[in-house]
């Protein structure tokens, strides 16, 4: 009995020696050795040993003598866990398949990444309309006939009620406008029109009781009760141009204006000349004036209608007035 027992024991003691080694070895082979590089981070050693970034948590965890995460140094020895890098090396490739075809559709990114050629115009929109124009008669499809406030001066957001041809509707917008005088020509004295000032924008926000009302949605200029409105169409201001022509055109300057905008304060001129003349917005101009037509300036059109246009004075040595002469630079 004795010697059965010895053998038994014996026998447990030897499968207890194979045994011992092939447990360590499996528990030395779920680690990695790293000796930490200049420059490395846990971020960076996941991503290279684990392929994943976002595992070095998992780094951290088996290497309680980092205390902190964002500070290892040169030569110090780290262990990756053996068990996260098999499962890495095993992933099925499937999802990569996946992320690279999403990878490989068609170029959104760059579609966002084209923007819009950025436009350059001789004037700005509010300068444009608020410089007006020279018409043969006054245009007219309605009137302010009243404000909210009882104001006859009206700005930008302000109410107002008003009468027109036809029956608007909501959403209907209207330039306002008025004569700001009665234009002759300065050598033979005939009649041109009337300069027509855009002191703003209304649009109609309201019908109640048959009485439109409106909001004043810009404003380049005072408004008043009892100026006219003529129907809204887009205007877009004429593009600068690198080369502006310089036409052999000659005429007088038929009226003028000292104009304050929001964006400064500009001379503008109006012409005997326009489009029946071959004039283009962005030609150029001299300006001569006194007795020996000396040379006095330069004008840039704005605005072209037939038979008269409207000009930015871009340079001159005195003021320009009316009947001062325009002729092509030489």
């Amino acid at each position: 009995m004795q010697r059965k027992t010895l053998v038994l024991n014996i026998t447990l003691i030897l499968l207890l020696f194979f045994l011992l080694p092939s447990f360590s070895i499996a528990q030395d082979q779920e680690y990695k050795d790293y000796t930490v590089i200049k420059g490395d981070t846990l971020w960076d050693i996941s991503k290279k040993e684990l392929k994943d970034p976002f595992l070095w948590p998992k780094i951290w965890k088996e290497n309680p003598d980092i205390t902190n995460p964002d500070k290892i140094y040169p030569k110090q020895k780290i262990r990756i866990p053996l068990y996260i890098l098999q499962k890495e090396i095993s992933l099925p490739e499937t999802p990569k398949k996946e992320v690279e075809i999403k990878k490989e559709e068609p170029p959104k990114e760059i579609v966002k990444k084209i923007e819009p050629v950025k436009k350059e115009y001789l004037v700005d929109k509010h300068l444009l309309l608020s410089s007006g124009y020279i018409a043969e008669s006054i245009p007219r499809h309605g009137e302010i006939i009243d404000s909210q406030s009882g104001r006859n001066s009206l700005g930008k957001d302000d109410y107002a009620y008003i009468e027109t041809i036809y029956p608007p509707k909501i959403g209907d917008k209207f330039y306002i406008i008025r004569s700001v005088e009665k234009v002759n020509h300065p050598e033979s004295g005939d009649k041109l029109g009337y300069l027509i000032e855009i002191p703003g924008i209304a649009e109609v926000v309201s019908l109640r009781n048959n009485l439109p009302k409106v909001k004043i949605t810009s404003s380049y200029n005072e408004i008043l009760v009892g100026d006219f409105l003529i129907n809204f169409y887009e205007i877009e201001p004429p593009l600068a141009i690198d080369s502006p022509r310089k036409p052999d055109i000659n005429g007088y300057i038929v009226t003028t204006r000292y104009l304050r905008t929001v964006n400064g304060t500009w001379d503008i001129v109006y012409i005997d000349r326009g489009k029946k003349d071959g004039l283009e917005a962005g030609d150029m101009l001299a300006i001569t004036a006194g007795k020996y037509k000396e040379l006095n300036g330069v004008i840039q059109v704005i605005n072209t209608r037939e038979s008269t246009a409207t000009a930015i004075v871009r340079k001159t040595n005195i003021e320009a007035v009316k009947g001062d002469t325009v002729e092509g630079i030489k």
